[in-house]
Formats: structure tokens, C-alpha cells, sequence
């Protein structure tokens, strides 16, 4: 048992320096001693959970998809989602920052598209499987774009302002925006009365 709490507290030393050598340089620029250094610890304990920096930032980006993932398999997939990142802002501050992964904010994007077009598929039957596949294109870098600012900003909005945001630029496009100013619904972009 002394064994596992070891093992957990030289793990989280080492995801922790990598985080804080993040918050500086991109990953390309940090090296198995800038970590071993920051975190005091040897190289070959560092070697002895992981191959390399690359392999420490792919088991976090893994650990961070699975709770991905779990969220996605719930109803309220969008809340635990803003969740996730609410409760991990350090990491996520990393993973989507100015330093961060472009590959890992790609996968991000994809995590939900199955689950997404079959939701879409029972709301709206005479879509195109072309037509979803833009959308979720479309609205799924919009949300990507909307994470970013969150975490640049410091988290500034609350997770209700950030989904309120993201389901009403969503489901209505801009003109969420000019019902939002005075509680109105939106209008219809579609009409043209």
C-alpha cells in the first residue's frame, strides 16, 4: 500500500513539473532533466514510469480522454464536459494553451462526433450524414474556440455563462446574441418576415 501512495505521489511530482515547464515552453523544448530537476527527483526514477516527455504528456492526454469519454456516455454530456475542464484547470490550462497540444485538441474535437450525430440523427431524420458532418465541424471548433478564451482568460465566465453560450450559439446561431441582451428569445435566422 506505501508502495502505491509512492508511486502516485512520484507521478503526480512529475505531471506537476511538466505542467510548470508547460506554463514556459512548448513540449518540444522540455527535457527529461528540466523535469527531473524541477520535481527532485532522478532520471532513472523518472525513466521507471515513463519512456520519455513524450510518453508522460501521452499517458496524461490518455487519463484526460477516458474521463472524456465517460462524461460523453451520460445525458448531461456537455455539463460534466465544462466540469472536466473546470475541475482540471491546471492541465487544461496547459493542454489548450498557448502551449499546447494541437493533436490533443484535434482528438478533443472527434471525442464527441459519434454521439453527436446520433442525437442529431433522432432530432433532425431528414439531415444528410453530409450536412451533420459540417455541422459538427462547424460547432465543434466553435466550442474549441470557446474553451480556449475560457481557460486564456483565466476562467473568467462561470461554467453556467460558458454553456449558456455554447448551447445558445449552438442551437441559434449569432442571433443568440441579440436575444441574450434582453432576455428575449432569439429570432429565427431563417425568417424573413
Amino acid at each position: 500500500m506505501a508502495t502505491d501512495r509512492r508511486t502516485k505521489y512520484t507521478k503526480s511530482v512529475i505531471r506537476e513539473a511538466l505542467f510548470d515547464l508547460l506554463k514556459e515552453k512548448p513540449l518540444a523544448k522540455v527535457t527529461v532533466t528540466d523535469i527531473c530537476k524541477l520535481a527532485d527527483i532522478n532520471r532513472s526514477t523518472f525513466y521507471s514510469y515513463y519512456e520519455d516527455v513524450n510518453s508522460l504528456m501521452s499517458q496524461i492526454q490518455n487519463d484526460v480522454f477516458e474521463d472524456i469519454l465517460a462524461s460523453l456516455t451520460t445525458d448531461n454530456w456537455f455539463d460534466d464536459l465544462l466540469n472536466l475542464v473546470d475541475k482540471n484547470k491546471d492541465l487544461f490550462s496547459i493542454l489548450i494553451g498557448p502551449h499546447g497540444d494541437t493533436g490533443f485538441i484535434r482528438q478533443l474535437i472527434y471525442l464527441g462526433y459519434d454521439n453527436s450525430l446520433r442525437v442529431w440523427g433522432e432530432m433532425y431524420p431528414k439531415a444528410s450524414a453530409t450536412d451533420m458532418d459540417y455541422a459538427y465541424a462547424y460547432i465543434s471548433y466553435g466550442l474549441m474556440g470557446i474553451l480556449e478564451n475560457w481557460v486564456a482568460s483565466n476562467y473568467a465566465l462561470s461554467i453556467d455563462e460558458v454553456g449558456r453560450l455554447v448551447y445558445g450559439l449552438s442551437m441559434y446561431g449569432i442571433s443568440f446574441l441579440e436575444g441574450n441582451k434582453e432576455g428575449r428569445e432569439p429570432m429565427n435566422p431563417l425568417s424573413f418576415e
